[in-house]
């Protein structure tokens, strides 16, 4: 099958050029002029930017929460469609081990769900488990770096997941000596776990408190630990879902210092804030994440953070749940009134690039190349595909998004083929959407109308990662 996508401004990450792009089976074959060449299918980019496929580096699909007495709702059908309907064509998304199983068994049940029925590429972390595990554990590390796993996050908050800090050196080592990038949840659990005991002691229990819970000193606090913990070991270091400006410039300023320190940001931290929905009663639950979404007073110097490069990636940190109602278990206000009852997580995989290219290239002016570098090309290269995904490039995975920067939409929460019943970005007019989303060879949205072509993603194996700053 050779796909020619005619007509478009091709971005690279140094420049933007008015070329074509020749697909064969599932690999970019040429990006030039295609006069004279023959295609069995022809895509129009007429006025239109032709990018690498977004990359959200993570995704919480069919993941287990509440102690795995409940699942997030979307899975690797639905999220993966979506996650295509919206220009993305390549997601990593974890692999949580539950008590009474093995690591290897986890990740190999996980990558199978994925060969099944995503219809995107899917790669995996690993959560670094905070308790007792069955199995040989550090084999079974050993085990999914060959198999292409090549971070693994470590939970500074949560009980059941947090590691204390020698538990993070130890993990910090392992993964130092097999090439591994380690993340960080970046929270200090014990400040969570004391503000939000005294939040309750005081009747401020309501959901809009979870906010206060999950200050920002705890989050600033936790990062510098993990950067200095890390520096120590030597591994470098991802920070995932930034969401305060203090911790978004003391990563900046650490890394100044030479620190091997990345990060991420996620749009509901840049685009949605506290105000929005601390008078929404029972209905902020739908907001809740952690970290929290801060006060409108914090956005503009996370912008700042994202626009300099001091923060890498926007990712989502997609965790879709129904709203449901009260005693309805693993749904937003299955607790009305009580915070701590809240599962954590909002949707966003599917609205990531129509929400960031109206808040960041429409209304901030930033640049298209930039746009591309923090959405595709540089979550390929911290996680080990820029051999494959991120760029343009003859002979690189097919993954082409047709970006239409000329439709106005509003957004709304039933536009989706996801499991999860609400969105926090319903009623946002935006100025930008896909027209065509080529994944690995396959079209999957043409004229901005999305074809299920039912399982064909594949489950990616990474290489140990060698960005540039690292």
């Amino acid at each position: 099958m050779r796909v020619a996508i005619r007509g478009g401004s091709i971005v690279q990450g140094d420049a933007v050029s008015r070329t074509d792009l020749l697909i064969e089976d599932d690999r970019i074959a040429h990006v030039g002029n295609l006069d004279g060449v023959s295609s069995d299918v022809t895509l129009d980019a007429s006025d239109c930017y032709v990018m690498p496929g977004g990359i959200d580096v993570h995704t919480h699909m069919e993941y287990p929460v509440a102690g795995f007495t409940a699942w997030t709702q979307d899975d690797f059908e639905a999220g993966t469609l979506a996650a295509a309907a919206g220009g993305t064509t390549t997601i990593v998304d974890f692999v949580k081990v539950a008590p009474d199983a093995t690591l290897r068994d986890t990740f190999d049940k996980r990558r199978r769900r994925i060969e099944e029925c995503a219809r995107i590429d899917v790669g995996l972390h690993v959560i670094i488990p905070g308790g007792q595990t069955h199995g040989d554990l550090e084999g079974d590390l050993a085990y999914v770096v060959s198999e292409g796993v090549t971070s693994w996050k470590f939970f500074m908050a949560y009980p059941g997941l947090m590691l204390d800090d020698s538990q993070m050196l130890r993990g910090f080592e392992l993964a130092r000596d097999h090439g591994v990038m380690v993340m960080v949840h970046a929270e200090n659990g014990h400040m969570v776990a004391h503000d939000t005991a005294a939040l309750l002691a005081e009747g401020h229990a309501a959901e809009a408190n979870h906010a206060l819970a999950h200050s920002d000193a705890s989050e600033t606090e936790a990062v510098n630990r993990a950067i200095t913990l890390a520096e120590h070991v030597g591994v470098p270091l991802y920070v995932v879902h930034v969401s305060s400006a203090n911790a978004a410039e003391l990563i900046a300023h650490r890394r100044s210092m030479g620190a091997k320190v990345f990060a991420e940001t996620c749009p509901q931290y840049l685009t949605v804030s506290w105000e929005d929905y601390s008078a929404q009663g029972a209905l902020a639950a739908a907001y809740l994440c952690s970290p929290p979404i801060r006060e409108r007073s914090n956005q503009d110097r996370l912008w700042g953070a994202l626009e300099s490069g001091g923060l890498d990636v926007v990712a989502t940190d997609h965790a879709g749940f129904c709203l449901g109602g009260p005693e309805e278990p693993g749904t937003k206000m299955g607790s009305p009134g009580y915070f701590p009852g809240v599962p954590n997580g909002v949707p966003g995989v599917y609205e990531r690039l129509m929400v960031m290219w109206q808040s960041a290239v429409v209304e901030r002016g930033m640049d298209v190349r930039r746009f591309v570098q923090a959405c595709s090309t540089r979550p390929a290269q911290l996680f080990g595909i820029d051999h494959r995904k991120g760029a343009l490039l003859p002979g690189l995975d097919a993954d082409v998004l047709v970006w239409d920067p000329n439709v106005t939409r509003t957004l709304r929460a039933g536009d989706t083929p996801l499991a999860s019943d609400y969105s926090i970005y319903d009623g946002m007019k935006v100025t930008g959407q896909p027209r065509h989303v080529v994944a690995g060879g396959r079209t999957l949205v043409v004229d901005g109308v999305l074809q299920d072509a039912g399982p064909g993603g594949r489950y990616v194996k990474r290489a140990s990662p060698r960005a540039p700053g690292m």
